[in-house]
């Protein structure tokens, strides 16, 4: 790759970092409150509470994913202005 390639590649990691690691925060504190939700009820079966973790799982996966995409058009629009 020539330097203005590599030189563009560190200036989006730079710029993008912020808003990941904001986006993946929220969707972690997220999903740990909702795993705690899954596991309060003590009297679920062991099938019952992994069908639950699963949906939770992904469900968290998918809400970070939107959060990151939210937040990265956020930051292209204000770039612009």
């Amino acid at each position: 790759m020539t330097k203005d390639v590599i030189k563009v590649i560190k200036e989006a990691r730079e710029h993008s970092e912020p808003f990941v690691t904001d986006a993946l925060i929220r969707g972690v504190t997220r999903l740990s409150n909702e795993m705690n939700d899954v596991a309060i009820d003590v009297n679920q079966s062991p099938r019952m509470l992994l069908g639950k973790m699963a949906i939770t799982l992904r469900n968290g996966a998918i809400t970070t994913g939107k959060e990151m995409m939210t937040r990265g058009l956020e930051r292209m629009q204000n770039y612009r202005t």
